[in-house]
């Protein structure tokens, strides 16, 4: 924002700066404010379920939300003209259910009912914490990766919801349902109710200021206030406060983290535009309201400090409409233009294309990039499409998907796709296939114990070999599955969500919460770590034992057993060997079997909703935290080394050009994988690369059946100049993971990792 930039958002900053550090995690204890407001609620609270001991679980939820609507105080910062702080959640806090957030309640109250089931106990012997196996999350059911259904919400407001409500509740409904329809009713009324006393906050500060740009602001906070979310936008600027409003409110309703902030340039292109005929707005006024409504997510997180800025806090941009058509305009450069100007990293930019894009469209991706601005997930229409279509999805539904928290993949107002809470470790199941448990594993329940891997004795060929991997990998994704089937199945009366379940599609025409199944899809997904490891593991087993017969199976698992010591021949042969994403036609062959080995099992397991799994090749920062858990494997690596990342090759090679990664992923059907495949590819700065041979390399990705692209276009001698003066280079950024991050704030082993990531050979 050259020009308006600074419109002085300067002392907004301070604003925010000044509040937000109250509201840390680890101080907002000390805030006598959201201490006494959160035990007020909580309090009001055990006083209700006292008297009424028997009330549904979403009539205890719908209760909280009332509490909270009538007790907290809205915050308000004068030089923003929106509304969104209700005080009652940290700073670093985008929703999910953690303590010092106060609507939690029900759920800390009742996790209990999770916890204690015996399956519970599974699950964490099986990988989390205690464990030493493969799934690494400990949370049962995904609090995390929601959207709203905004595309709904914007036409018929909150008014519109509770019309349809109302409607329903007409028909033939048990009482079960006429309480959940009427907690759905309830929430919503009490969410306007919270929009109204964010307009008389600013009703009561517009009369004690005279400073006119606060006074403006005020003004147009108490009109809007009164007018969204209950009714929808009539302008741009009640557009971008609507969805600011619902993104937040409902996050500190709900618990749950809303990682969505809406497909902005599809949802409000329509309102700048009549607002730019009308006069009723210019440009330069656009930017400054834009720069206002994506400043506060960089600043409540602090990410000038902060070792791992996780905001879960997504926008995307381009791809496509309900009905096909290309979503690329003057606001999609509007936004990323601001975006850029101000150098923020959030809301996240997850930006959708094709092979069909319009050539603007790409350039202006790559002109961003090649700027060094690692802050985008470059998301493939081409593939994430048909595959949400093939998991079950109608063509206009999957069309209007996102992309939350990271690069999850959800279909807009019609499911929660629980993208992101089961982890599972692939190369810890090939371990555990190649060598017995260290001499004292973890004393595990006996059904973690049946599931958990066995050593392959022996094995006739490859074939045999591959077979009993596969078997072993199958039995104990299916064990995992149905633990947490087993342990989510009572979650509804933990954790519902009548408002979230009333902005999606089925929840009120089935008058069922969506945690219980009640949207039009229910799907979960599982992320699949470490497939080139896997992958060159099996190549190097194939070559080395059974093709070549360098050595035994026996043989090898002593090789293992020892980490390479005194097999440094052997361990350079089998680097040598052929990689996936290297070239090499045999390994890139054998990753598209074991894909679609796994794309063909995954989905023949259910959930606690009723839906089905899905499986992605998303792994956030898991290659990392599960590598110490993983021995030596047969492609080389050594114990504790990192494992792969999402789709790319392994890291003891680097890959020849991005051509030979490209072909290797062609041979993943990457439509099987409809919550996400990753590429994230570290790139050298300079070397002539123009955004035009940039958006070439995009086309490319995109015809050759990528999902997802995450580049990082950083040197290594810059990455180190950081390291050693980092006080000279505050500005650098680099895309760890599904985050970006100031590289001089993360933590010495995330910038060694980050330094060590594999450029072109």
């Amino acid at each position: 924002m050259s020009s308006t930039a600074a419109h002085d958002l300067e002392p907004l900053r301070q604003e925010m700066r000044s509040y937000y550090e109250t509201m840390r995690h680890d101080r907002i204890e000390a805030n006598a404010r959201a201490a006494r407001l959160r035990e007020e609620i909580w309090r009001a609270m055990e006083e209700f379920l006292a008297e009424n001991p028997d009330a549904a679980p979403w009539t205890l939820k719908t209760r909280l939300h009332g509490e909270i609507a009538d007790r907290f105080e809205p915050v308000l910062f004068p030089h923003s003209p929106f509304f969104w702080e209700m005080g009652l959640r940290p700073s670093e806090n985008w929703g999910i259910p953690q303590r010092r957030h106060a609507g939690t309640w029900l759920f800390e109250k009742r996790f209990a009912l999770a916890a204690g089931h015996p399956a519970y106990a599974n699950i964490r012997a099986f990988g989390f914490g205690e464990g030493d196996l493969a799934i690494a999350r400990e949370s049962t059911f995904d609090a995390d990766h929601h959207c709203l259904g905004y595309s709904r919400l914007l036409k018929v407001g909150l008014d519109g919801l509770v019309d349809d409500i109302d409607e329903r509740l007409e028909g033939d409904v048990t009482g079960e349902q006429w309480d959940c329809l009427h907690a759905m009713r309830e929430s919503c009324v009490r969410l306007c109710r919270i929009a109204a006393k964010f307009a008389s906050a600013a009703e009561a500060l517009w009369c004690t200021t005279d400073e006119p740009q606060v006074r403006r602001f005020m003004a147009m906070v108490a009109r809007t206030a009164r007018h969204v979310p209950g009714n929808p936008p009539r302008t741009f600027y009640e557009g971008l406060a609507a969805l600011w409003f619902l993104r937040e409110a409902v996050a500190t309703l709900e618990a749950v983290g809303i990682s969505v902030v809406g497909h902005l340039d599809r949802l409000l292109i329509d309102l700048y535009r009549a607002d730019l005929a009308a006069g009723r707005l210019t440009e330069a006024e656009a930017r400054d309201l834009l720069a206002r409504w994506m400043l506060p997510t960089d600043v409540k997180f602090h990410v000038e400090e902060n070792p791992w800025p996780e905001t879960s806090t997504c926008m995307t941009l381009g791809g496509c409409d309900a009905d096909g058509r290309c979503v690329f305009n003057e606001l999609t450069r509007l936004i990323l233009d601001v975006h850029a100007e101000m150098g923020l990293l959030n809301p996240k930019p997850n930006c959708r294309y094709s092979p069909a894009s319009p050539p603007q469209w790409l350039d202006l991706l790559g002109g961003q990039v090649l700027a060094g601005r690692n802050v985008f997930a470059l998301v493939n229409d081409d593939v994430l499409i048909p595959a949400c279509v093939q998991a079950g999805k109608s063509e206009p539904e999957a069309r209007l998907y996102v992309n939350g928290g990271c690069q999850e993949t959800i279909c807009e107002g019609v499911e929660h796709s629980a993208g992101a809470y089961y982890y599972f470790n692939m190369p810890r199941v090939l371990d555990l296939c190649l060598q017995p448990p260290a001499a004292s594993p973890l004393r595990r329940p006996g059904d973690a114990e049946a599931a958990a891997p066995h050593v392959i004795i022996d094995a006739a060929d490859f074939e045999d070999f591959y077979g009993q991997f596969l078997a072993a990998l199958k039995r104990a994704i299916a064990a995992g599955a149905e633990w947490r089937r087993a342990v989510t199945a009572r979650w509804t009366e933990i954790h519902p969500c009548p408002l979230l379940s009333a902005t999606l599609e089925g929840c009120i025409e089935s008058a069922r919460d969506y945690t219980a199944g009640g949207a039009r899809h229910n799907p979960a997904g599982i992320a699949l770590v470490g497939l080139a490891t896997v992958v060159d593991s099996l190549h190097a087993v194939r070559r080395a034992v059974f093709e070549q017969r360098w050595l035994s199976l026996e043989e090898l698992r002593g090789v293992l057993a020892d980490d390479w010591r005194g097999r440094e021949p052997l361990r350079a042969r089998m680097i040598g060997l052929g990689k996936f994403g290297c070239g090499d036609e045999e390994a890139d062959a054998l990753a598209g079997r074991f894909a679609g080995d796994l794309a063909a099992f995954v989905p023949t397991l259910t959930n606690e909703r009723g839906g089905h799994f899905q499986a992605s090749f998303f792994v956030y920062y898991q290659f990392a935290d599960m590598a110490p858990r993983v021995r030596a494997t047969p492609d080389g690596r050594r114990s504790g080394e990192l494992l792969s990342q999402g789709v790319a090759p392994g890291r003891l090679r680097a890959p020849p050009s991005l051509t030979d990664v490209f072909r290797g992923l062609s041979r993943i059907d990457m439509r099987g994988f409809p919550a996400n495949a990753v590429l994230d590819a570290q790139l050298p700065a300079g070397g002539g690369m123009t955004p035009g041979l940039f958006s070439a390399v995009l086309r490319t990705f995109a015809n050759l059946g990528g999902a997802t692209l995450q580049p990082n276009v950083v040197s290594v001698e810059a990455l180190r100049r950081a390291q050693e003066r980092p006080d000279e280079h505050r500005d650098l950024v680099v895309r760890i993971a599904g985050l970006s991050a100031r590289f001089v704030t993360l933590r010495r082993d995330v910038q060694n990792e980050v330094i060590r990531r594999h450029l072109l050979a």
